[in-house]
């Protein structure tokens, strides 16, 4: 078994995750708001049927959007928690499938890796 991320490394990384974890949480909004600031900024000034369908169906498409990436924003946030996690741990940039280290050029990329490249090469081939 491999070992995990060097400390100061870590700390560094730390320091990376929690900063874009309040970024993430800023553009989220307060516990309990449903937008992240969004709103229809359309305004029609044709009245006829044609347009209120129109506008209609621009405000649910802007409404998907914004769920959608409020759903990814979450998604990344727990990711984000977990790679915290495995710093205070000391397992961070070992891989969950062998347990070869993760090289640090992947994880600077992706902080939330948790495969090696091979590992998770393996895992996308694999149906």
């Amino acid at each position: 078994m491999s070992r995990p991320v060097s400390r100061s490394s870590s700390a560094e990384m730390m320091t990376r995750i929690q900063a874009e974890r309040r970024a993430i949480q800023q553009r989220l909004g307060p516990p309990g708001q449903g937008s992240m600031g969004g709103g229809s900024s359309f305004s029609g000034g044709d009245n006829t049927p044609t347009s209120e369908v129109m506008e209609a169906a621009q405000e649910a498409m802007a409404t998907d959007i914004s769920l959608a990436s409020r759903e990814v924003l979450i998604a990344r946030l727990k990711a984000l928690a977990q790679v915290e996690e495995k710093i205070r741990q000391g397992t961070y940039g070992v891989c969950e499938v062998c347990g070869g280290q993760i090289p640090a050029a992947r994880l600077q990329a992706v902080p939330e890796a948790t495969r090696c490249v091979a590992c998770a090469e393996r895992e996308s081939v694999t149906p």
